[in-house]
């Protein structure tokens, strides 16, 4: 898993609308890291039997800087939903920690209660609770002049406790988004805005440089065993193309709309030193390398005419000269057989939440129809021909808009002129 390689602590979200009176039953154990976002007085609870550890390891985050004063802090005997205090409020310290930077879903968070004991609560003391349940909970007193909006996290905060069911991993992009807007950052313009900005700008620049529709034919020719030299070279429309387009749309709006939340908890939490700036960089240099998963594929689709790059056994070398199968724009990447990395990678998108579900999808169905072309021999039927094109490395497509231009006839050779013999010159004539 991605989140246990870059060894950041992720919880298992939790939110306060889906809880019975803002009081939450975590779904799993205290032995798996969670949390529960929510707004004033609410908490999470277990029943007491479910308690089976001597210790339950708790902490409390904050969006804000609120007044210590205007909240309490409770944890032992006694659920979350009920007016009966049963366990006495956590002595809370009058400052906070230095803020801290989530890097996965990218907001500030304040952490109240010091490291250590303050954050470990021994459960023997609930065998005399007259309660069955047990909670680590949070009153807004009458004081309060605002919302307290905070998260309360059960669990250690190890490794060994970040368990995430198939389910909850593809639920990220949906907790990545509620952790954007009224939950956390109150920013959910932002996704509506660039999903609607972004086809447009990428519409004018696939217009204004790339030949509009263009973008989605791809380049033909025939076999031909001379693979250093481009002969005839027509485009047809590739179904592929149409889905890479869509996957880059997809992850282009992920990479943008993570940008601009990192800069909004970043404007709470400057960079001083937090773990959490350094894991977001390695996780957004990991989208970079989703983009490029279906970006390049899509350039050497329409840069590579050669049949033979794409139908050919992995093990079989096409090209003669070595130069010709060395650099990132070599026709080496327009083999079939790289359809299997391409599948590959949109499932392992669709399990750490890149593209918000439609770059996975796009980007799988893509490799499939790319798998397909490879196996069958044949990418594309043949296709009349309308253009003649001399070279296809990096070519935009355009020629092939236009209708050829009519050669006209050569001239007629001049005629040759008739040789006219010299007179032979008269003895004794003087010309005079």
């Amino acid at each position: 898993m991605f989140f246990l390689l870059v060894g950041s602590a992720v919880h298992v979200p939790q939110y306060g609308d889906s809880c019975n009176s803002n009081c939450c039953h975590p779904p799993h154990s205290p032995k798996t890291s969670q949390v529960a976002y929510l707004t004033n007085s609410g908490g999470i609870e277990y029943g007491v039997d479910e308690l089976h550890d001597p210790v339950l390891e708790f902490n409390v985050v904050f969006k804000k800087r609120y007044d210590p004063t205007t909240f309490s802090i409770l944890v032992g005997c006694g659920g979350c939903a009920t007016t009966e205090l049963l366990s006495p409020p956590l002595d809370l310290p009058e400052a906070y920690a230095a803020v801290k930077f989530e890097p996965f879903t990218q907001h500030a968070y304040y952490e109240l209660l010091p490291e250590g004991d303050a954050r470990r609560f021994n459960t023997s003391a609930l065998r005399n609770c007259s309660s069955h349940h047990a909670s680590v909970r949070l009153i807004v007193h009458d004081n309060a002049t605002e919302d307290v909006v905070y998260g309360v996290v059960v669990g250690c905060a190890g490794r060994e406790c970040e368990r995430f069911t198939a389910i909850e991993l593809l639920s990220f992009p949906i907790f990545v988004l509620r952790s954007h807007g009224p939950e956390w950052n109150d920013a959910r313009w932002t996704i509506v805005l660039l999903a609607l900005t972004v086809p447009m700008v990428a519409a004018a620049v696939v217009w204004i440089w790339f030949g509009g529709l263009l973008v989605y034919y791809v380049p033909v020719q025939s076999d031909s065993e001379d693979y250093g030299h481009y002969g005839p070279v027509d485009a047809t429309f590739s179904l592929r193309c149409v889905f890479y387009g869509l996957a880059c749309y997809a992850i282009g709006v992920d990479l943008l709309e993570t940008f601009a939340h990192f800069l909004v908890g970043a404007q709470d939490a400057p960079v001083n030193g937090d773990d959490g700036y350094t894991i977001f960089m390695v996780w957004y240099a990991a989208k970079l390398a989703f983009f490029l998963a279906v970006a390049l594929p899509w350039a050497w689709a329409r840069e590579v005419p050669d049949e033979l790059w794409r139908k050919g056994a992995w093990y079989k070398p096409v090209a003669r000269r070595a130069s010709s199968a060395i650099g990132p724009c070599s026709q080496f990447w327009a083999r079939g057989y790289w359809s299997i990395a391409d599948m590959a990678i949109a499932v392992g998108a669709l399990f750490v939440g890149a593209g918000f579900y439609i770059y996975p999808v796009a980007a799988f169905i893509a490799g499939a129809l790319r798998f397909a072309e490879w196996r069958r021999g044949r990418r594309i039927p043949e296709v009349p021909r309308t253009g003649v094109v001399s070279k296809v490395l990096r070519w935009p497509l355009r020629s092939a808009s236009r209708p050829r231009a009519e050669t006209a006839p050569p001239p007629p050779p001049l005629p040759v002129a008739a040789e006219i013999p010299l007179m032979p010159s008269a003895k004794g004539v003087t010309l005079g």
